[in-house]
């Protein structure tokens, strides 16, 4: 979640803690919610003037779709959401209804590789503090083998698409929220987890991304403010997967489950698409969504001494895999920030460092995209699988996490 002020999942928050600010997971309230919105699923056998006769009967109206999953958005009389819901769940043509929930924004070549501990740590001092040696992924060793090469879907407040450290790397983009900015990013998360993932690498400028040829999916869920309803991130997940990802990242998190959400990953999964999701920055073990669904990868955030990050959520049941998430240097929107530290900038564009689940995501989302190049990229399980066996089991695996910290040279190294 971020600490940007992490909006929750239910209004899907971007998983961050701008400079290790640990977010608080939403309480179930009307604030967690679009007002005056229902999510709707009717059976598939229902005819079409069954349905419509049921919306006339509770003053409602579609006014968008999640298709891909036969879900319906409706606008529905403010204060009354609770009582539709109840009144179309006891009709028998309905599969389930739902509030919309909000959720919230949870030696290279390149002049900051060396900002860049979670890549390969050498004991430099981040924020004061010398990190411990091979404290990281072990990206440099993992580019020996692969350089990766697929699609990686970034679902999250949009991309400043300008910067020169992401040029050529967006193929596509869809704005979900009606935002006025479009798909472009102004609150700075989404670029920020994008750099991660896939910036230019390799270019004498700027910093390096895990999966260095990696492209990437524009999916503005989240709007200008952090926030975004469970549709725009359910109507995002089924458009990444059928624009051919082959990873969705989801840096973001809400604290409410959520059929519509669920059904949105499910479809993905089983579509072949691997889905990580930050666990959340409310340092409890209490789930955020989607994070928690069985289909999606859960990634807690260790710091540059292997440790839990002491904001990052946590529990073996659920979280499980943990990648480095304090005081990530990635690329950033512009040349200032809400929160402190403020953005370095150079002619090439400007890069910050930003800490919380939200960026440990995109890590792994990263070696993700790796193994996906490799022998082991058969099918979405067995990259999973490949990712997760090959985590290195730090202190606090099995309590924390179940699998471990990913490693990314570990997991693209032939057998």
């Amino acid at each position: 979640m971020t600490r940007f002020l992490p909006v929750l999942l239910f209004l899907l928050t971007a998983l961050f803690v701008w400079p290790l600010w640990p977010t608080v997971a939403a309480p179930a309230s009307p604030n967690d919610r679009v007002l005056g919105q229902v999510l709707v699923k009717f059976k598939p056998d229902t005819s079409q003037n069954t349905i419509d006769s049921e919306l006339k009967r509770h003053g409602a109206k579609v006014t968008d779709q999640v298709a891909a999953i036969g879900v319906l958005v409706l606008a529905v009389p403010q204060n009354a959401e609770n009582r539709i819901i109840t009144a179309l769940l006891r009709n028998p043509n309905v599969e389930f209804a739902e509030a919309d929930y909000l959720a919230f924004a949870t030696a290279v070549p390149d002049t900051y590789f060396n900002n860049q501990w979670g890549m390969e740590n050498v004991g430099q001092k981040i924020n004061g503090v010398a990190g411990k040696v091979d404290a990281d992924i072990n990206a440099p060793t993992a580019w020996v083998t692969t350089l990766g090469g697929v699609k990686v879907a970034i679902l999250d407040t949009g991309i400043n698409e300008s910067h020169s450290d992401l040029t050529g790397k967006i193929v596509a983009h869809q704005d979900f929220t009606g935002s006025s900015s479009s798909y472009n990013d102004v609150y700075g998360h989404g670029t920020h987890v994008a750099g991660i993932v896939a910036a230019n690498t390799n270019n004498g400028k700027g910093v390096a991304g895990v999966c260095p040829q990696c492209l990437l999916l524009n999916g503005k869920v989240l709007n200008d403010s952090g926030s975004g309803a469970y549709s725009w991130i359910a109507n995002g997940i089924t458009w990444a997967t059928n624009d051919g990802a082959k990873v969705i990242n989801m840096s973001l998190g809400g604290s409410t489950s959520s059929r519509t959400l669920q059904n949105a990953v499910n479809y993905a999964w089983n579509n072949g698409v691997v889905i990580t999701a930050a666990a959340g920055n409310s340092n409890n073990p209490s789930k955020t969504y989607p994070a928690a669904y069985t289909n999606a990868i859960a990634v807690a955030a260790t710091d540059n001494q292997d440790k839990r990050a002491y904001f990052s959520s946590y529990g073996a049941k659920w979280v499980d895999v943990a990648a480095p998430g304090v005081f990530v240097f990635s690329t950033w929107k512009g040349a200032t920030s809400s929160v402190n530290p403020q953005p370095e900038c150079d002619i090439t564009g400007c890069y910050k460092y930003a800490s919380g689940t939200s960026m440990s995501t995109p890590i792994v989302s990263g070696v993700v995209g790796l193994i996906w190049s490799t022998g082991y990229g058969t099918s979405a399980s067995s990259v999973r699988s490949r990712l997760e066996s090959t985590a290195n089991k730090i202190p606090g695996t099995g309590t924390y996490w179940s699998a471990g910290r990913v490693n990314a040279a570990a997991a693209v190294t032939p057998p």
